[in-house]
């Protein structure tokens, strides 16, 4: 009998039969699938481990049922990876066979039965013939049965060492499992995806770094901008900075400068001379050297300006797919009347082929993004995982990080670079005192500081001059508002949506022409529309004032005469401050004024929590005005910060907890950077609308279409989702995905319409 892995289909997704001649055969995408999870899990000193899983995965695939259910789709149910698991725990590869069994429906639980079965009760029902037709779905062949019939195949399985592991190293092995498990899922998705659409396969294009040619363009660009006054001046000393540490061995790095100090494409520039002077020294082979760059940003303002900046430097001379923007989940996720669902299942396969590898030399993300990947256990999101492994991983506005989960982001970025050969550097302008952590981060955290003088560049920087509110004074909304049209040109920056509308209405009464309003109901495209407004005003002398969200305080690139902030958290107020005489074209430094509102919306109990530890702070500082700006006093801050808000061990972190556990799903559901999960809804502004009018007309989107679609979609909260799909505002044009698009007010000011608008620093 001939034993398959997948059946086909022709040009027009008919099913064709199996004298075609184009069924896979199942020997074919074993060897395909462990060949390739080999290749990428080499350089993470994975490759005995992954080239066992890929010949094991799809084990279950020689039961007699299974090669039925290919020959007749009536028959469903079957669970084909069972039969691999069970035969990787029985050679103790328990890395193996978590990622056995957790390839198509998600890393399990060792013994925990909280979500889903655990690999224990797998194990235990697949050993006893009565509970394993129950688990397979009818398939009665045992281990020995299904491996005579893969070695008659002409298949063999490689010898592998058993692993000890030993209770201090069970956080790293959970991480060590992720990384295997996104080997073999990747290879599996890719030989999938070859088999059944060759040319999609050949549209992945994926260009090499060519890191000396990057940096020789970087270095370019660079000359080439202005050279004259101080702070040009120090950009240049950042940039040289920049340049001689990345020489040093590879490892962890903190890169402290202020805002408008360039660290931007300094950094950048640090990535770039690291990889050419560290992959000068191997071969060109060498599965040690360094493949791409990760750029790591909180937010997707900064996320669609740099990578603006970068395709505009390097789509000239390397073509679009070198740089890679990876941020809002547009593409179908799995459902879980997919779980378990073979390649056949067209709704799955679309999933499947449209998530993200990361396979670009470039890639731009977000901290959600990368960090909920990292910790997750669904197939989709750790695809990407393995390209994480040789890179140089730049971590932009690090003080977002949540205390509640220090140990286990950290521990996380200190494995990926004592065992994957990651570079990884820390940076902003208000460095937190991760060390203080102390005994709640059981790995080294010693991270080399790139700027030969943080207090020295943030003292020559200092721009502006920040004036704090006296004890219990406030404002109203509308003496705020005469407070920013008094003035020409105005920036205000306020903690939650409800208060940035409110506000806008009452400037925009003053000049209509003049105000503008940025939050995150507008979707991205919509929103660079809006700042290239703002910027062409500012340039031009024209009366503009801005009312925004905290989303254009980090790295959004804007440069106002004053500006007013709400009172929040330190780093905020810090970073607002740096969108004010960003550029020191005025000689005196200009105010930041930081008020309390009368009327300010309701803010969630851990943001509140966290602004009166700073307004309790500053408080206790007379001279605290005059320090606010150095380096030295965000650590002293950030100390105090996490000394009330932190953990006090490793083990109150609840994704380490669980990770330590083995409990992979309880851990992804923990690791919540946000702390409330969102779901994004495109809207139909502009190509929005072109988009939307496809999906509903031809039911998919292309890859590329699905990365397009993430400018021109807005993240709702779960509750605001519900309520939206409750009230007909939202509508899924195709069943198959889990897409949805909304159809109802998008405001050409406001964005996105009808809720309530109280969201929290959207």
């Amino acid at each position: 009998m001939k034993f398959y892995a997948h059946t086909a289909n022709d040009g027009f997704g008919r099913p064709l039969p199996e004298h075609s001649g184009k069924w896979q055969p199942l020997d074919v995408h074993l060897r395909n699938v462990a060949e390739l999870a080999q290749e990428f899990a080499v350089p993470l000193g994975l490759g005995a481990e992954a080239e066992l899983a890929g010949l094991l995965h799809d084990l279950g695939k020689y039961a007699g049922r299974f090669q039925a259910r290919l020959r007749n789709p009536a028959i469903h149910g079957i669970n084909h990876w069972a039969a691999g698991t069970a035969h990787a725990a029985a050679l103790k590869a328990w890395a193996v066979a978590f990622a056995a069994d957790g390839h198509h429906t998600g890393i399990p639980a060792l013994s925990e039965a909280d979500l889903g079965t655990p690999l224990r009760q797998t194990v235990a029902n697949f050993a006893d013939s009565t509970r394993r037709l129950e688990l397979t779905g009818q398939c009665p062949e045992d281990i020995a049965t299904l491996l005579a019939r893969f070695n008659h195949d002409g298949l063999s399985l490689p010898s592998l060492a058993p692993r000890p592991i030993g209770k201090q190293q069970r956080f790293e092995e959970a991480l060590r499992t992720r990384m295997l498990f996104s080997c073999l899922v990747d290879a599996d998705f890719l030989d999938t995806e070859e088999h059944f659409n060759a040319s999609q396969t050949a549209q992945r294009i994926v260009p090499e770094l060519q890191p000396e040619r990057a940096l020789q363009l970087l270095r370019q660009c660079l000359e080439a901008k202005p050279a004259d006054g101080s702070v040009n001046a120090l950009r240049k000393q950042l940039l040289h900075d920049c340049l001689s540490v990345a020489t040093k061995p590879s490892g962890l790095f903190t890169l402290t400068a202020p805002t408008g100090s360039g660290k931007t494409l300094a950094s950048l520039a640090f990535a770039l001379q690291h990889i050419v002077h560290h992959n000068a020294r191997l071969p060109e082979n060498d599965p040690r050297r360094f493949r791409r760059i990760i750029v790591v940003i909180p937010f997707t303002s900064i996320i669609e300006q740099t990578a603006r900046v970068y395709r505009e430097l390097f789509e000239p001379g390397f073509g679009p797919d070198f740089v890679l923007e990876h941020h809002s989940a547009v593409a179908p996720r799995e459902r879980k009347e997919d779980q378990g669902r073979d390649a056949e299942a067209e709704r799955l396969r679309r999933a499947r082929l449209a998530a993200e590898n990361w396979a670009a030399p470039l890639v731009v993300t977000t901290n959600v993004q990368f960090f909920q990947s990292l910790f997750s256990n669904r197939p989709s999101d750790c695809r990407k995982l393995h390209n994480i492994g040789r890179s140089v991983v730049l971590f932009d506005e690090v003080q977002t990080l949540p205390p509640r989960l220090v140990p286990s982001l950290l521990s996380g970025v200190s494995l990926l670079v004592r065992d994957y050969g990651v570079s990884a550097v820390f940076m902003t302008a208000t460095q937190p005192a991760f060390a203080t952590a102390g005994k709640a981060l059981p790995y080294d955290w010693k991270p080399v500081e790139i700027s030969s003088n943080p207090g020295a560049m943030a003292e020559t920087l200092r721009r502006t001059h920040i004036q704090l509110p006296q004890p219990h004074e406030e404002i109203s909304w509308p003496d705020l508002a005469a407070k920013l049209t008094a003035v020409p040109q105005s920036l205000c920056v306020v903690n939650t949506t409800k208060d940035a509308r409110e506000l806008f209405r009452l400037v925009q009464q003053v000049g209509p022409q003049s105000a503008f309003h940025l939050s995150a109901r507008l979707c991205p495209a919509h929103r660079q529309e809006k700042l290239q407004a703002v910027r062409v005003r500012l340039a031009d002398g024209k009366p503009c004032r801005l009312v925004s969200t905290q989303l254009i305080e980090a790295g959004v690139d804007v440069d106002f005469p004053i500006a007013f902030r709400a009172l929040g958290p330190l780093d905020s107020i810090i970073q607002s401050d740096g969108r004010c005489n960003r550029e020191g074209h005025h000689a005196a430094p200009c105010p930041v004024i930081v008020f309390r509102p009368k009327d300010g919306g309701h803010l969630p109990k851990g943001y509140e929590q966290v602004m009166k530890i700073t307004e309790s702070f500053l408080a206790r500082f007379a001279g605290a005005q005059s320090r606010i700006h150095q380096p030295s006093f965000y650590a002293e801050y950030f100390a105090e910060l996490y000394g009330l808000l932190g953990p006090e061990s490793r083990q109150d972190d609840p994704v380490f907890a669980a990770s330590e556990e083995f409990n992979f799903p309880k851990a992804a559901q923990a690791c919540q950077l946000v702390g409330n999960e969102t779901r994004a809804v495109l809207v139909k502004w502009r190509r929005g609308a072109e988009l939307a009018e496809k999906l509903e007309k031809q039911k998919h989107l292309t890859a590329p279409e699905c990365r397009e679609a993430q400018r021109y979609c807005v993240n709702l909260y779960q509750s605001e989702f519900f309520e939206a799909q409750a009230r007909g505002y939202i509508y899924q044009p195709a069943e198959d995905w889990n897409f949805w698009v909304w159809n109802s007010d998008y405001d050409d000011n406001l964005g996105l319409g009808h809720l309530d608008a109280s969201a929290f620093c959207q």
